[in-house]
């Protein structure tokens, strides 16, 4: 059996999200397990929050979940073999580089801060599949942005912050189920 050993950072502590700190790192092993924990922590921090509250700190959240998937999509690129693959992590790549742009935007003028997503440091050991790896770990995580998103109808006082949230929706539940229907077909 092929086994795939991932050290990540994962992103943000629940006591820091409440508090509206920035995210601290905590080492681990990236599963769809611990990918589902870490997007019920970001849940945890944005279900109490609501109007500007819930805005800026969806945007850094959400930074930090693009950053993640920009890491992911790296590793693909770097060590992947498939091009299908590799032109779906090219995909990830050029939108949400430029949704972390737009949101850097929003939380330069809420804040008058900017705030840097973090970053998470992969080392891949083992006999990995890369291409299938990076597939079945995007799809608990494109399902956990598609989650946050979803807070932001109710949640949210900006009309940019709702229009970006349900660009993620739809273009993230598209990018899930092709990861589906290519797993099906990549060794």
């Amino acid at each position: 059996m092929k086994r795939v050993l991932v050290v990540c950072a994962l992103l943000v502590g629940a006591a820091q999200a409440q508090s509206g700190h920035a995210g601290h790192s905590m080492g681990g092993v990236t599963t769809g397990a611990s990918m589902q924990a870490m997007n019920k922590q970001m849940m945890s921090a944005l279900r109490p929050l609501k109007g500007r509250a819930f805005d800026i700190r969806f945007a850094q959240l959400m930074m930090d979940h693009h950053q993640m998937a920009l890491d992911m999509a790296g590793q693909a690129l770097a060590s992947g073999k498939n091009a299908r693959v590799k032109a779906e992590a090219k995909k990830v790549i050029a939108a949400q580089k430029k949704e972390i742009a737009l949101m850097t935007g929003w939380l330069r003028k809420w804040t008058g801060k900017v705030y840097v997503p973090q970053t998470m440091p992969m080392v891949m050991t083992g006999n990995v599949n890369t291409d299938r790896w990076f597939l079945t770990e995007m799809i608990p995580h494109h399902q956990g942005a598609v989650d946050m998103s979803k807070l932001a109808a109710t949640r949210s006082g900006s009309s940019e912050v709702k229009k970006l949230a349900l660009s993620i929706i739809k273009t993230q539940t598209v990018e899930m189920n092709t990861y589906r229907a290519l797993l099906k077909t990549v060794k």
